[in-house]
């Protein structure tokens, strides 16, 4: 498993071009594609780069400068070929939610995976 704040973007952002691609693209890690509706708001409301963004914000995990770079998917959680995952998610919650205070503890948003672990 493949786990941590990559800072690199599939598409957008000025990360080494296909960096985070080598990993996405690779046979022995699977890509959950964890999203959130919460990055779908941010990037409607806050607008500015994100508005020009090639990757779904649903993916996005990093709220930054809304100029440049925007939000961006640089977050990731990636489990080998053999581990079974259930559910993912990015925990970025919508603005009218309870939970929304929390948006502004980082500028990156938890990237959680629950795996099927046999045997147990």
């Amino acid at each position: 498993m493949i786990a941590g704040d990559n800072n690199s973007d599939p598409i957008d952002g000025d990360s080494v071009p296909d960096a985070i691609q080598q990993l996405l693209d690779s046979r022995r890690l699977i890509d959950t594609k964890p999203s959130s509706r919460g990055a779908v708001e941010a990037a409607r409301t806050q607008g500015g780069a994100n508005l020009n963004h090639g990757t779904n914000p649903r993916y996005d995990t990093g709220d930054f400068n809304d100029n440049a770079p925007g939000n961006l998917r640089v977050d990731y959680v990636l489990p080998s070929h053999g581990l079974i995952p259930l559910h993912s998610e990015v925990f970025w919650p919508v603005a009218s939610s309870p939970l929304a205070r929390l948006n502004d503890t980082s500028d990156h948003h938890l990237v959680g995976l629950t795996l099927l672990v046999s045997g147990w």
